[in-house]
């Protein structure tokens, strides 16, 4: 009989009792627990993170051929640093050290302790620091990452791409809270934040500036796309309550206008430290990535002071992406989840999202047609590498 072994309270415990019958399912508190149970028969399968099965028991029994390691991941646990979003600038220096460090890795910059300065004097905002010294001191991704982990477990995912598919959604976790928290929510002080206007205003209108991609020209069209993915997720699916403006590429008046409140949100801005730090703008998880052999991402840019606006914009992106993962179209829209953490006026804000614009794959081929070779313009899969920083980095 299957008897499959999972820590408590985890993504995997949580994967597996939703999809096999309780009396499948057995326990325990801890990875140590799991590997006796596996070991003195309690169950004859073991859910649990890659990383730990190396240099444990279980391996030397798997290489002895008592067992045998599954090739496919059932959950994603992606781990990342978190700050307060009350903090942006504290937030801009976590996140572009973090991006320093994959940079550091793919362009071949290493540990130098005889460039490490331990003192920084007359630094007086995020963007006068040198992101590099944290290479310089600590070394870069990689060199972390072996320092911690065996270099066999160095899975595909936390490896630097070379052109494969990039586009990525992370778990969306517990977007339901009780409805205390909608209570809650409803009563912040935002009253100036984007998604506040729109409750408050009826009849108004999104207003998404959009950047011209100069090549492929398609990627403007998609961008257009996802200015309307978002009006239709702010309006209860009407897609054209929303005014349109363009901008030329590197045109400075997009940034000015983004930042006078001019536009509520900039589609087609390229991901980057200046308009990030300096700028004082967000930048959405992308949703393009250049095809010129360059290596820009393509995001949607709100405004920093409005953490409110910019969590919503992402979330939104990361639906299609999501979509996409799970295999719901525009079709199958209704098997979204509501989400509670922008408030009530907003429950169905993912399920209009993609009755709109459909998952990723219909975005893109509404714009690029069917395409065998996308780059990293396709979903990853979870089995390939995701780690590539923005170009250029300062």
């Amino acid at each position: 009989m299957l008897s499959i072994c999972v820590k408590q309270e985890t993504t995997h415990y949580a994967y597996v009792s939703l999809n096999f019958p309780s009396n499948f399912v057995k326990t325990g508190s801890s990875f140590e627990e799991l590997v006796e149970m596996m070991v003195n028969g309690t169950c004859n399968v073991m859910g649990t993170e890659e990383y730990q099965i190396f240099n444990s028991e279980i391996e030397e029994l798997i290489e002895s051929g008592q067992y045998v390691l599954g090739n496919e991941s059932f959950t994603e646990e992606p781990l990342s640093a978190v700050t307060r979003n009350d903090d942006r600038e504290w937030s801009d220096i976590v996140n572009w050290v973090m991006q320093m460090l994959i940079h550091g890795e793919s362009n071949d910059m290493t540990q130098n302790l005889s460039l490490c300065e331990n003192e920084s004097s007359g630094i007086t905002n995020a963007a006068m620091l040198n992101f590099e010294q944290s290479i310089y001191c600590a070394g870069n991704y990689g060199e972390l990452f072996n320092k911690n982990f065996d270099k066999k477990q160095h899975s595909l995912m936390n490896t630097i791409n070379d052109g494969t598919a990039m586009i990525y959604s992370i778990p969306l976790g517990d977007i339901m809270p009780a409805i205390d928290g909608l209570t809650a929510f409803n009563d912040r002080d935002d009253s100036d934040s984007v998604l506040k206007r729109v409750k408050r205003d009826k009849g108004k209108v999104f207003r998404c500036g959009v950047i011209s991609i100069v090549a492929p020209i398609e990627a403007t069209s998609l961008s257009v796309d996802y200015c309307r993915v978002l009006a239709a997720a702010l309006f209860n699916g009407n897609s054209e309550a929303i005014e349109i403006l363009t901008f030329g590429v590197n045109d400075s008046i997009a940034c000015e206008a983004l930042s006078n409140k001019s536009i509520d949100a900039l589609a087609g801005g390229i991901v980057n430290f200046q308009g990030d730090v300096y700028g004082g703008f967000s930048y959405s998880t992308p949703y393009f990535f250049a095809e010129d052999g360059t290596e820009n991402f393509y995001a949607f840019a709100t405004r920093q002071d409005d953490t409110l606006f910019s969590s919503f914009v992402n979330a939104m992106i990361i639906s299609t992406i999501h979509a996409q993962e799970v295999g719901i179209t525009r079709e199958t829209s209704a098997r979204m989840p509501l989400v509670s953490l922008f408030g009530s006026d907003f429950l169905w804000a993912m399920r209009d999202s993609i009755s709109y614009g459909g998952n990723y794959d219909e975005l893109y081929e509404n714009n690029f047609g069917s395409r065998f070779d996308r780059g990293r313009n396709e979903v990853n899969s979870h089995s390939g590498p995701q780690l590539l920083a923005p170009v250029p980095m300062m």
